[in-house]
């Protein structure tokens, strides 16, 4: 019984660290990740309308040309 105890405390210590190494990684990458700020009015002290996180710049670009279509509005754009 002691011996399975040990292995138990054992598996809930490598889980305790495999979680937080896949936090960190995960909190590392967030940190590269670029924010795009879409207003819709020309108005930059107020919160914006839209705050959508990029991956790369294709993303960006495929995200932004989609919401130009479906709006009429004009689209202001602030980067973060």
């Amino acid at each position: 019984m002691h011996l399975a105890g040990i292995i138990l405390l054992s598996v809930l210590a490598g889980l305790g660290v495999a979680l937080a190494f896949r936090d960190f990684i995960r909190r590392a990458a967030a940190k590269k990740a670029s924010y795009v700020c879409i207003c819709f009015n020309d108005n930059t002290d107020l919160p914006p309308d839209m705050i959508i996180i990029c991956r790369n710049d294709a993303e960006q670009e495929e995200i932004i040309r989609r919401i130009g279509d479906m709006d009429n509005r004009r689209i202001y754009i602030k980067y973060f």
